[in-house]
C-alpha cells in the first residue's frame, strides 16, 4: 500500500518517442535508480496536464511520481517501502 507523500522532488527524465520517462528519483537528499515504469495516467485541471507516473525504484518497492507539464515540476504522491 503506498504511504501518501505530496513532496516536491527533482527527477532526471529523459523522452523516449514524446513520452517523459524517469530515470533518477531525488527524495530528502537520497537518490534512487529508476527500475521499471507502469502504466501511467493523466488528468487535466483547469487547462493543466498533470501525468501521474508510477516507478519500482532500487531499495523501494514503488514511488508514484506526478508530472505538472505547465510549471515542468515534478511531486512524489506516495511511497510503497520495501519490507
Amino acid at each position: 500500500m503506498l504511504r501518501a507523500i505530496y513532496d516536491p522532488i527533482q527527477v532526471l527524465a529523459r523522452t523516449d518517442h514524446g513520452r517523459i520517462v524517469p530515470v533518477l528519483v531525488t527524495w530528502k537528499g537520497k537518490s534512487y535508480t529508476v527500475a521499471k515504469v507502469e502504466e501511467r495516467s493523466t488528468r487535466t485541471i483547469k487547462g493543466q496536464i498533470f501525468e501521474a507516473i508510477p516507478v519500482y525504484v532500487v531499495t523501494l518497492k514503488k514511488m508514484l511520481l506526478e508530472f505538472d507539464h505547465s510549471k515542468k515540476s515534478w511531486r512524489l504522491l506516495g511511497v510503497e517501502e520495501s519490507s
